[in-house]
This record gives C-alpha cells, structure tokens and sequence, in this order.
C-alpha cells in the first residue's frame, strides 16, 4: 500500500511540474520607450522615458519644441496629448487649446496622430495620420 501510495504522489508531482512549465507566462510588461526620438524631422526629437510598476505603466515625452507631457499605456499602445493654450483662434475671435492625441505601438513605433481642423473651436472635422518614429540614440 505504501509502494501506491509514493507512487501515484510520484506521479501526481510530475504532472504538476510539466503543467507548470508549460503553463502561459504572466502577461510580461511592454517594450519601453527610453531615448530620443524622431519622426523624420531632425528638428523636431522627443525625448521619451517610461517605466513600468504594480500599479501599471507611465512616462513622459519631451520635445525640443518646449512641451512636456505625461505618457499612459492602455490597450497595448502608449498614449499621450499634447495641449498647447491658446494654439488656436477661434471663428469669433476667441482663442482655443490645440490638441493632439498620440498612439504609439512600442514595438513597431508606428503610431496614430488625432487632431480636429479647429483645434477646440466649434465645427471642426477629426482627423487621423499615422506616423513612424525612430529611434536616435
């Protein structure tokens, strides 16, 4: 009875070691964005730095333009917005932000740039253009 016994535990904990290794691996943090960037134009580089915690992943991107702002990862792509008060005059003479929202894929670094004809302005259109970064040092 104690040969069956040790044998079937024997048995038991192989099992458990081979589901365990062959087991799908916890959903592994995406590619980080860490350097500076370009979209083609030398002249416009956005430093990208991003980071990865328990409570999910950030970062900020940086342009040499002037601008900073922060970066969120949702849905496999970094997204961030870039605001610029008073980027736009309005139809009645009041000026407006300009938006524009950003995706990214980390590991392609093919994006999606959003942007409305009016800024915040009444009666814009929505558009989308997607966009290439590479990667400069």
């Amino acid at each position: 009875m104690k040969f069956v016994v040790t044998r079937t535990l024997a048995s038991a904990a192989a099992i458990m070691a081979v589901a365990v290794g062959v087991a799908s691996p916890v959903l592994a943090d995406p590619p980080l964005l860490n350097g500076t960037y370009s979209g083609g134009d030398v002249l416009n580089l956005w430093s990208i730095a991003t980071t990865c915690g328990p409570t999910g992943c950030t970062g900020s991107v940086s342009s040499n333009q002037g601008w900073t702002v922060p970066a969120t990862f949702a849905n496999g792509m970094w997204n961030f917005r870039i605001t610029k008060p008073d980027g736009a005059i309005c139809a009645d003479g009041s000026y407006a932000p300009a938006y524009i929202s950003l995706t990214l894929d980390p590991a392609t670094l093919a994006g999606t740039i959003t942007t409305d004809s009016n800024y915040d302005c009444p009666g814009g259109t929505i558009t989308q253009a997607p966009f290439q970064l590479r990667q400069v040092s």
